[in-house]
């Protein structure tokens, strides 16, 4: 879900940075979009997909996509807003065309924001894959409400503890790449 959601928001997210969008107009359309899918709730939009797919991981999936679309794109877009302009002036000024100028100076000092809010993304999936499986979209939350149901508190703690390594996991995985990047 989270790398469906990247490649979606990756284009949106770029589009949606004004300083970058080849229109002010785009800009605002694409900050329109953004705002309209984070509007929407991940247990509205897993619903949704429940009904057009029907019970299980499939649904929850998309869901947790579309979610991530919605963040990401807005994550994205301000990162690259963030950028020192200067820089774009710079490499404009030297000859580079607009693909390069994104390149060369405004994609390489976005980066290690982007990345963060990656990882940052994979944690908030994961925690919402337990909460979107309780209510039929699949994955570890369908076996955390059946272990409960069914009274199976050691199952339930097992799958507890393992959300947890998983959310720490990636957690240090991300204080790593940051530190690599830096």
């Amino acid at each position: 879900a989270t790398l469906l959601g990247l490649i979606l928001a990756v284009p949106v997210g770029i589009f949606a940075a004004r300083n970058v969008s080849p229109s002010p107009s785009i800009a605002k359309g694409f900050r329109i979009f953004i705002v309209t899918v984070r509007g929407i709730p991940d247990l509205i939009i897993a619903i949704i997909f429940i009904v057009v797919t029907g019970l299980g991981a499939t649904a929850g999936a998309l869901a947790l996509s579309v979610g991530a679309v919605g963040l990401l794109s807005k994550l994205i877009a301000d990162s690259i807003e963030e950028t020192d302009v200067r820089v774009q002036h710079a490499v404009s000024t030297g000859g580079a065309t607009r693909v390069q100028t994104f390149v060369a100076a405004t994609l390489r000092q976005s980066a290690p924001s982007l990345v963060a809010h990656l990882f940052y993304q994979l944690d908030v999936n994961v925690r919402s894959a337990t909460l979107l499986g309780v209510v039929g979209a699949g994955g570890i939350g369908f076996y955390l409400m059946n272990a409960a149901r069914v009274m199976q508190f050691d199952v339930v703690t097992t799958i507890v503890l393992m959300v947890f390594a998983v959310v720490m996991i990636i957690e240090g995985t991300a204080m790593w790449m940051r530190r690599a990047m830096s």
